[in-house]
């Protein structure tokens, strides 16, 4: 794959919030957006700081083993994040409640989409079925809409970490957002607060 150099974050990030802004619904923002992080994440990264390329030491419970690094958020609207993923580790099934592209720079990642079998009138249980498995490499994407392609799970199985930058049409580090149990099929809300914080309006 051909590298090229990256246009700057600032850059990027206006165009984020253009997209964003001008958009009607989240179909049309994620179809614009899409196209524009494949090109930013293909290119040169040099904007990417070298501890955004490991996860924080000491993390525990739901958000062990990962780095969730906010490089720019506005209000509860939106957000652009650098994810680290360790060797081995993932996250649990879980929904954002927005829309969501996903661009992915260095290593691999497995995701794992489902779908609800329920109607979601019970809080507290869901049934899910497994969709398709995914494996992602540099300069790919993936994206979520809420709620018919809101559900999975992220994995590396690389042995090195893994990192991707993640748009969302919320603020993911303070967004209430759902995990489940794929066994008891509990669902249980949850929160990942921001490793770090870069600019914010």
């Amino acid at each position: 794959m051909k590298v090229t150099q990256s246009r700057s974050l600032t850059a990027f990030i206006d165009e984020v919030e253009r997209i964003a802004q001008a958009g009607r619904d989240q179909q049309q923002i994620v179809g614009h957006l899409e196209p524009l992080v494949r090109e930013f994440v293909a290119g040169d990264n040099r904007w990417l700081r070298d501890e955004y390329r490991r996860p924080p030491a000491g993390k525990t419970g739901v958000a062990a083993g990962y780095g969730q690094y906010c490089l720019y958020r506005r209000a509860d609207r939106l957000s652009i994040v650098v994810f680290c993923w360790d060797a081995g580790k993932g996250t649990p099934i879980h929904d954002h409640l927005a829309w969501g592209v996903l661009g992915f720079i260095d290593g691999s990642e497995r995701e794992t989409r489902y779908r609800r079998l329920d109607d979601g009138c019970d809080a507290e249980v869901a049934r899910l079925e497994q969709t398709i498995v995914v494996l992602t490499e540099r300069g790919q994407t993936s994206h979520i809409m809420t709620p018919a392609r809101d559900i999975h799970r992220v994995e590396n199985p690389g042995a090195a970490p893994s990192v991707s930058l993640h748009v969302y049409g919320c603020d993911i580090g303070t967004q209430r957002r759902r995990m489940y149990d794929p066994k008891t099929g509990r669902v249980t809300w949850y929160v990942t607060p921001h490793d770090s914080d870069e600019v914010v309006r």
